[in-house]
């Protein structure tokens, strides 16, 4: 024991010799006082340098008083400044100038982790958060679309404040989350949709908490992709981790800016083209026609209809042609919706206090009536200097949010489903204007009047957030500090749901009022260990130690009342009757150990390590605690010396890492347990049953992932080009697990299911042009490209069927598993399809076990395939994916005196996209008589029409023609002018005058072009962003295109 202490002793002294050797110390600002990070401070002539931290601090150990020191910020200002002790050196602005932080050149990674770019081991992009600041979105993460390799954002829904499907590097589970983490100045915070019950008490997928804040607080994104980078965040990093830094105070005087933005906006694209009157009477009369015996008439045909199915109120009359028809679409939808955004932003200080302060309304329209999104959100955030040592931070973002939304889907009171399903014919209102409200509370179709719903029924959703980061950071000593984080997140969510006692889902019940309320109270707390030191002149550590503690406690309650006592009034205590109650909640609980050391070897030679222990309290014990870890190394050859001579290249990084880590279902539910319910009545007495079978063995789900790529600068940094591969394992996969229903269950969720998700990702950008001029033309450029193969590797069984979707080993998540269409017979107009079927096809080559009656229906067509009339013949195959396979995004900018323009494209390839609903919009007959749908319909086979797109239509067709199959299943290749905008700033001498320091005007556009490469997807208009699940079209509200005039104004 006596020799280990003393060894111990010998490493502690050699340490202290170590610092005391550490010559010079100091602090670098920009020209507004705010810390310069990541500049570099090199002693002249030598060499040897080093970087400054988040606080603009730095450390030189083999400098001296009177050494002359060049400090080079991230803008490539230089200047020289002679060594002296604990030196603070301020940039000035050069004359005529703008100044730009370069944020590309920083990177957050969280935990107090701020590297130079040059440094970074993992794998990560960062965004300007003024790339994004003002686009006119609800939510910011929509706006992050094509701007990052590896990063899918679907926006599937134009519900103002509603969610987005974000995939980084694919889909990392099947049926746990696929979420990215997010976390706000180095906590977490939540994200998704919360007002749902978790018990799927609600649907509506609208609603999306990251909403509630402002993206003009935001000064960066950083999306971290590998191992390397997310494995300090543990247990639920494997799906991605998006770090967001906000805009801090700075020294100086009170700087206020503001932005003002008004706009319209319109469907991006129109859809499919609802059935016109004409082309109804068209279908309906020939579905009747073939419907009837064989020689039958057109004439006989509109007898019919006339005499038979319109007086028993089986369909409506035809139309006369000059009788009104009803436009259902102008009916429920905007012609152009309205947006208006207000940011107030101040910032300033001393030596001593520092804050910046934010006030902002934001408020969108969506295209149905009803529908709209408002916010308001502020935020104050304070940099106090206790002491020398001591600094103490808060950041406090409160935000009121509400949302009036609409139902998505297969439900009669979603007025985007009824824009196709009525019939065109069918009056909405009476002529003495009032509503049509149909015969016993139901239109001829048996659906209600869409356009009196709107009016008189709402759902409406209030959100109150109030989030907090509160946190100390104490300098033991200049190079080791203590960090204490405190973060507490309160989340209110009120839902009313109301439909009205007259028409509707509320008429049976005289009026419905459904009121929720969600609460979630949150709490991160992070204790950090920070300690950097240099051994010798080139041995560079950064080591951290971490504990960290994070509790969500979850409430939900609903209250449902029926009998409305008067109408116009919507509280619960007006109605008579209780419907319903229900209420649950949870707790989860994490707690977490973890250490990273960086280390690099005269900044040429890079490692970094990390490990992190988690505990769950949702795991039993004998899963509670889990590993998680990763490894990198890089080598930056551009720092040897045999790559000097070599001026144009400023960058020539290699690097690799690999690690594993955690991934768990998207509620925090206990399937380690068994659970009981006690919520049956029996006879006024609560019943106890068993809820829930439980499996002790029950873990996160375990992503080991494998990168390795380069990164490049050259031509004075003017260029950039980086390439990645990536190899990401999912292991352990949450899959339902079928047992003896003895048991009373089915199945019992369990860890059994293997995936993998390899792709490449390359990054370049460069600036074409750039005039020495401030004022002279400049242009940049900037792409990414992403290649990703999904594949399922290991089933628990032989594969998974969930509709027209199916999980089956060998083949892509969720792959469309269809019968395959065959086109329409052009000689008699019958549908067909692929057979598909190898062994009935050697039966049928060989005539053999085959009844002759039974193969009358199955033939060669004239290309050799093997077709068939009979759908129930055709076998189901996988026929593509919902995932792309490769996503691109482009942007560019130019500038001259004062005038800017850019663009920025994204796309998506290599997939297939299905137009869920088409069983009824193009039914060939079946359902013509009372669903509308689409106006294509009218392209049906006759003999004069024989290469007609539809089958011959047939009243209560039995064909099966319009079953699901891949006649609506399309490629889902697009691409889309994701923002468009035109600026002018003023010059700084005219506007200085009357006391304004910028000006600003543009004018901006947001999707206003989209090219499908199907052509069938162009015809119908069709939007390509769909459910990245699968499941097809949900009738969803359709995605903005938008223009607003905005102006930026700063004192």
């Amino acid at each position: 024991m006596r020799k280990e202490l003393k060894i111990l002793s010998v490493l502690a002294l050699s340490l202290t010799g170590q610092l005391a050797f550490a010559q010079i110390k100091g602090k670098v600002q920009e020209s507004d006082g705010l810390p310069s990070i990541g500049s570099k401070v090199e002693i002249k002539g030598t060499g040897t340098f080093t970087r400054t931290n988040d606080e603009g601090e730095f450390e030189l150990s083999t400098a001296k008083v009177g050494d002359v020191l060049v400090i080079t910020n991230l803008d490539d200002q230089k200047q020289e400044v002679k060594a002296s002790d604990d030196l603070v050196f301020k940039f000035s602005a050069p004359l005529g100038t703008k100044k730009e932080t370069q944020i590309e050149d920083v990177v957050v990674l969280g935990f107090g982790r701020v590297r130079d770019a040059k440094e970074v081991v993992g794998t990560a992009s960062v965004i300007k958060g003024a790339d994004i600041a003002n686009a006119p979105i609800a939510s910011f993460d929509k706006a992050l679309v094509g701007r990052v390799s590896g990063l899918s954002v679907n926006s599937t829904t134009g519900q103002p404040g509603g969610l987005a499907q974000i995939r980084l590097r694919g889909v990392t589970s099947v049926n746990g989350n696929n979420n990215p983490i997010y976390i706000i100045d180095g906590v977490r915070i939540s994200s998704g949709n919360l007002s749902n019950d978790r018990n799927n008490l609600t649907s509506d997928p609208s609603s999306n908490v990251l909403a509630t804040l402002n993206a003009n607080d935001i000064e960066s994104y950083t999306v971290l992709k590998d191992a390397a980078a997310t494995a300090l965040y543990g247990a639920d990093a494997g799906a991605g981790v998006i770090v967001i830094t906000t805009k801090k105070g700075r020294q100086g005087k009170a700087k206020f800016n503001v932005d003002l933005e008004r706009g319209f906006g319109k469907k991006a694209l129109d859809g499919p083209k609802s059935i016109s009157a004409e082309t109804w009477n068209k279908v309906l009369t020939e579905s009747v026609k073939n419907y009837l015996p064989s020689g039958a008439t057109h004439q006989d045909a509109i007898d019919y209809i006339n005499t038979e199915l319109a007086p028993d109120g089986f369909t409506l009359p035809l139309w006369d042609g000059q009788s009104p028809i009803s436009n259902w679409t102008k009916l429920i939808e905007r012609n152009y919706t309205s947006q208006s955004n207000v940011n107030i932003g101040v910032t300033g200080g001393t030596d001593k206090l520092t804050y910046a302060s934010s006030l902002n309304y934001f408020t969108q329209e969506g295209v149905v009536r009803s529908s709209d999104f408002d916010r308001v959100a502020g935020r104050l955030a304070t940099d106090y200097k206790a002491t020398d040592k001591l600094t103490i931070r808060t950041d406090i973002n409160a935000a009121y949010t509400k949302q009036n939304s609409v139902l998505n889907g297969a439900y009669f009171s979603n007025p985007l489903l009824s824009k196709y399903f009525m019939l065109p014919t069918e009056p909405a209102k009476n002529a003495d204007g009032s509503y049509n409200l149909g015969k016993d509370g139901f239109l001829t179709n048996g659906l209600y009047n869409s356009a009196y719903i709107l009016d008189n029924d709402y759902t409406q959703t209030k959100t109150v957030r109030v989030f907090a980061n509160l946190q100390g950071e104490y300098k033991i000593l200049n190079n080791f500090r203590y960090i204490l984080n405190f973060a507490p997140e309160y989340i209110n969510i009120e839902r009313e749901i109301y439909n009205n006692p007259i028409h509707g889902d509320g008429a049976s019940v005289k009026g419905r009022l459904r009121n929720e309320r969600t609460r979630y109270f949150n709490w991160n707390v992070q204790n950090i260990l920070n300690y950097y030191f240099t051994l010798g002149e080139n041995h560079n550590f950064d080591a951290r130690i971490i504990q960290e503690a994070y509790k969500k406690d979850y409430k939900f309650l609903r209250l449902s009342n029926t009998r409305l006592g008067r109408i116009g009034l919507y509280a619960s205590d007006v109605f008579v009757k209780n419907e319903s109650n229900r209420g649950n909640g949870f707790v989860a609980t994490r707690n977490a150990y973890a250490a990273n050391l960086s280390y690099n070897y005269s900044k040429k030679y890079y490692f970094d390590g990390t490990v992190r222990r988690e505990a769950l309290n949702n795991f039993s014990s004998d899963n509670k605690w889990g590993s998680f870890w990763s490894v990198g190394a890089a080598y930056d050859i551009s720092n040897e010396q045999f790559l000097s001579g070599l001026s144009s290249i400023n960058l020539l990084k290699i690097k690799a890492s690999y690690g594993e880590l955690g991934n768990q279902l998207l509620y925090d539910d206990y399937n380690s347990f068994s659970l009981y319910g006690y919520d049956l009545n029996y006879n006024d007495a609560a019943g106890g049953y068993i809820y829930q079978l439980g499996y002790r063995k029950f873990t996160w789900e375990k992503i080991r992932q494998f990168d390795a790529g380069f990164e490049t600068e050259f031509f004075n940094r003017r260029m950039n080009f980086s390439a990645s591969y990536f190899h990401k394992k999912t292991k352990d996969l949450i899959f339902p697990k079928s047992i003896s229903m003895t048991t009373g269950f089915s199945d019992i969720r369990v860890n059994a299911g293997d995936m993998v998700n390899k792709g490449v990702e390359i990054d370049l950008g460069g600036t074409i042009i750039k005039s020495k001029d401030p004022n002279g033309f400049n242009w940049h450029v900037s792409a990414n490209f992403t290649y990703i193969k999904n594949e399922v590797t290991h089933l628990p069984v032989g594969e998974s069927i969930n509709g027209i979707n199916i999980v089956r080993k060998g083949e892509t998540v969720n792959s469309w598993y269809l019968k395959e269409w065959a086109g329409v017979n052009a000689s008699n107009g019958s549908a067909q399809w692929f057979v598909n079927d190898k062994a009935y096809q050697a039966q049928y080559d060989e005539l053999k076990q085959v009844d002759k009656d039974d193969i009358k229906d199955v033939y060669y067509d004239e290309n050799g395939n093997f077709i068939t009339t009979n759908y129930a013949k055709a076998q189901r195959v996988v026929k593509g994916s919902p995932l792309p396979k490769f996503m691109a995004g482009f942007s560019t900018d130019f500038s001259y005196k004062g005038f800017s323009l850019s663009a920025s494209f994204s796309g998506a390839f290599g997939h297939k996209i299905y137009d869920n609903f088409r069983s009824y919009t193009t039914s060939d007959g079946q359902f013509i008589y009372n669903y509308g749908g689409y106006e294509m319909q009218g392209d049906f086979w006759t003999p004069e029409n024989p290469n007609a797109s539809n089958p011959k239509p047939v009243l209560l067709n039995n064909s099966h023609s319009n079953d699901r199959s891949t006649r609506y299943l399309y490629d889902g290749d697009f691409i889309r002018l994701r923002d468009l905008t035109l600026g002018y700033s003023f010059p700084k001498n005219v506007i200085e005058e009357i006391g304004i320091t910028n000006l600003k005007i543009y004018l901006r556009g947001t999707n206003i072009w989209t090219y499908c490469f199907d052509k069938k997807v162009r015809d119908l208009d069709l939007e390509p962003e769909q459910n990245l699940n699968g499941g097809g079209t949900n009738f969803e509200q359709p995605i903005l295109k938008t223009f607003t005039l905005g102006v930026n104004i700063g004192f």
